[in-house]
């Protein structure tokens, strides 16, 4: 009897599967076709090029056999389907896969598109900048004294703005209330580009850029040169109320040790104060 019950389970069963056959996901086959693209964005600084795959899917995610091309191509870059990408086939004359070559020309957003057929997917490019041209108020200045720096129009300077060139490091010494300008003092002996930190682009939000700017800026070759003794110190003009004054120092650190700690000499700079009153003055020196 225990035997018989099995057997008729077994019977069941078959019958079963035999009810249930045939792939349930085929409906899914051929439907609902996108095209897969990698990578589906691009950064690319300025002048570099990159691949970009792309092949057809369905919705149950089996590569389709397609021809795609690419359109609608935004000014600032170029999109060209490389004719030397090794393409395969699955039983068909048609491509498993085709690749493009993406290149940065100009900074911004631009965006392309890659079609088959009716299917279309929109790709975007943020060309990043490796240069910029920002405009100086005197590209020759003398020792010490302060530029402003103007970033070209979708920049602005950061919190965290630097400025720099091949002589080391600058002094920012003000902020324009936009933040589109800067007023710096650019280091004794600088010749050639200066480099610009701390900038953000409008099109590339939350990202701090450090850019060369495309037109040189030459600086007076020395600092102001300070004494050995207090009689012939240079003079520093009087900062106005609440401000301040810089300046690069330059001199042999040559006048007496009055520190007594075995290091560099005393060099000496002079500030004349001509109205009545109570001053106090803080001074730095890196």
């Amino acid at each position: 009897m225990k035997h018989s019950k099995c057997g008729l389970l077994l019977v069941i069963a078959a019958a079963g599967l035999a009810a249930c056959g045939g792939d349930p996901t085929d409906s899914f086959k051929e439907t609902q076709e996108q095209i897969i693209a990698d990578p589906g964005s691009l950064f690319l600084d300025q002048g570099a090029s990159t691949f970009v795959t792309a092949e057809v899917h369905d919705a149950q995610g089996n590569q389709l056999p397609s021809v795609i091309e690419a359109s609608n191509i935004g000014s600032g870059i170029t999109v060209v389907k490389d004719t030397a990408f090794l393409q395969t086939t699955n039983g068909s004359k048609l491509p498993n896969r085709e690749r493009f070559i993406v290149t940065a020309v100009t900074p911004g957003i631009a965006t392309f598109t890659l079609s088959s057929g009716s299917i279309n997917q929109d790709i975007a490019v943020r060309v990043v900048p490796t240069s910029i041209a920002a405009t100086f108020s005197n590209p020759a200045p003398a020792v010490n004294e302060a530029i402003t720096i103007t970033a070209p129009s979708g920049f602005k300077f950061g919190p965290n703005a630097t400025v720099a060139t091949v002589a080391g490091g600058g002094f920012i010494t003000g902020f324009a209330a936009d933040s589109t300008s800067i007023t710096a003092l650019i280091p004794p002996g600088s010749a050639g580009p200066v480099t610009l930190g701390g900038l953000t682009a409008d099109f590339l939000p939350g990202v701090e850029l450090t850019l060369d700017t495309s037109d040189p800026v030459a600086a007076g070759t020395t600092g102001l040169a300070g004494t050995d003794a207090p009689g012939t110190a240079p003079e520093i003009p009087v900062p106005a109320l609440d401000g301040t004054v810089n300046f690069f120092d330059a001199g042999a650190f040559t006048g007496a040790d009055i520190t007594g700690d075995g290091g560099l000499g005393a060099q000496y700079y002079k500030i004349v104060v001509t109205e009545a009153g109570n001053y106090h003055f803080v001074t730095n020196w890196t």
